[in-house]
């Protein structure tokens, strides 16, 4: 029955055209990204997005200092975490759509109240998980946050006043979150940011198995979102292709799976045997990059005297407070950089020189694999070399078996772990090289002597 004109009431009309007005205004937030496309976002992701925390990404080097050998390396954490906050979408949606039968019961159904609760934890989780990096990101983070490095600055920035206006808009809106009153939404977004084991470290507390597959989408050390998103990114921005790789097929093969390490009741992100080839490209491409990039010579040379500048002018005490922590972006370090190059008076002189003039900066020289501090040290002695010298960093060895640990589904339901499927996959190196740095005018006798070693 169609109504006539008169029978509507003029002020409910003009009520609910403003509220669609408002709506369409307000609706497809979206931002463009060089790697993803366009990456769409709501009204309580852009609280967190344009809040004073997430825009000092702006300002954080994804690659470090790597830009002054690989000059398109100048892209952001900013970008990366939106691109990690896309990719976990994807791949949440992917693993509450693609359920096995013995599975079903774990996983909430889409469109159901817990379904919509954990995709937007886990979009807000993605967003938050770097917000706590140092300038620079990495290059000094052990030196002056230590063991607990950059997560426990991203717990103190969530629960900071800066946020707080973020999570108070956010627990009285999404009307699907009346099912779930009993949950903490922040405290399971920086449970999911953080990942199992920095949540134990930071907490003491474990999490249930829901939560460890959630967290497993953005910090898994194989699937993670960031780790994903970090190679693509890496890849395209330092135009080295190695870190490119079949992620699409990869995201559309993930599966929740009986753990075949822990026993059939527990549950872990894993793959189809389908997607077996883009896993080996995963790896391969992190192995290369992490050859070309990460640990390429030169990039760990100039990382070397970052280092030792920061060191020597941010005190780690003065960096545990949060709103002085926020206001050190690299611009800052980029300025006492310049100041400290032209002034011998001022800490760090040597290394700043070393970096903005290019001049006089140490060789980085990889070690081989089996040598030890105690040889570095009697080398040391007898050339006579100062502290200031000669320095080296060793890496904790790496569980090669535990990144092959993830379940493989194969045909008729069963299922095996990866290294049993691929043999590809134990083939491809996982350790990290161990280095020494020394001035040029001294390398040589190191060369020579590392030559010799036996």
């Amino acid at each position: 029955m169609r109504v006539g004109l008169a029978q509507i009431d003029p002020f409910r009309y003009n009520e609910e055209r403003c509220s669609m007005v408002k709506d369409f205004l307000h609706a497809g937030k979206k931002i463009y990204d060089s790697v993803h496309g366009f990456i769409t976002f709501d009204e309580f992701e852009k609280e967190l997005i344009d809040s004073i925390p997430f825009q000092r990404l702006h300002y954080i080097h994804q690659l470090g200092i790597a830009y002054l050998v690989y000059p398109g390396a100048t892209h952001t954490r900013f970008e990366h975490s939106l691109g990690v906050m896309a990719l976990a979408s994807l791949m949440f949606d992917k693993i509450c759509k693609s359920v096995r039968p013995d599975v079903f019961h774990f996983v909430p159904r889409k469109g159901s109240s817990d379904f919509l609760y954990w995709r937007r934890v886990l979009r807000m989780a993605a967003l938050c998980h770097d917000l706590g990096h140092l300038p620079f990101s990495h290059v000094a983070e052990r030196e002056l946050l230590g063991e607990q490095g950059h997560e426990q600055m991203t717990l103190k920035i969530i629960d900071s006043n800066h946020l707080k206006p973020v999570w108070e808009k956010l627990r009285a809106a999404p009307s699907y979150m009346e099912d779930l009153i009993e949950r903490d939404i922040i405290e399971d977004i920086k449970k999911i940011s953080l990942g199992e084991a920095k949540w134990k470290a930071l907490t003491g507390k474990s999490l249930s198995p829901w939560e460890r597959i959630v967290s497993e989408v953005i910090t898994g050390n194989f699937f993670g979102a960031d780790r994903i998103d970090y190679l693509l990114r890496d890849a395209k921005s330092t135009g080295v292709a190695y870190g490119l790789f079949d992620y699409h097929q990869l995201i559309e093969m993930l599966r929740i799976l009986p753990s075949v390490d822990r026993g059939s009741d527990e549950l872990q992100l894993g793959i189809d045997e389908n997607g077996l080839e883009s896993c080996e490209a995963l790896l391969l491409a992190r192995h290369f990059m992490h050859r070309r990039i990460y640990q390429y010579s030169s990039v760990k040379a100039y990382n070397f005297h970052l280092r030792r500048y920061m060191q020597a002018n941010f005190s780690p005490s003065l960096l545990q407070n949060v709103d002085e922590y926020l206001a050190i972006s690299d611009t800052d370090v980029i300025s006492s950089l310049n100041k400290a190059a032209r002034d011998p008076r001022l800490p760090g002189h040597a290394d700043a020189k070393c970096i903005i003039y290019r001049q006089h900066r140490f060789r980085a020289i990889a070690l081989p694999e089996q040598m030890t501090e105690k040889e570095l040290k009697d080398f040391k002695v007898k050339q006579k070399l100062k502290d200031s010298e000669i320095e080296w960093e060793f890496h904790p060895p790496e569980a090669i078996c535990d990144r092959l640990s993830f379940p493989v589904s194969r045909r008729h339901v069963i299922v095996q772990k990866a290294r049993d499927c691929s043999d590809l996959l134990l083939k491809i190196p996982s350790k990290k090289s161990n280095w020494v740095y020394i001035p040029p005018e001294r390398d040589f006798e190191l060369v020579r002597f590392l030559e010799n070693w036996v």
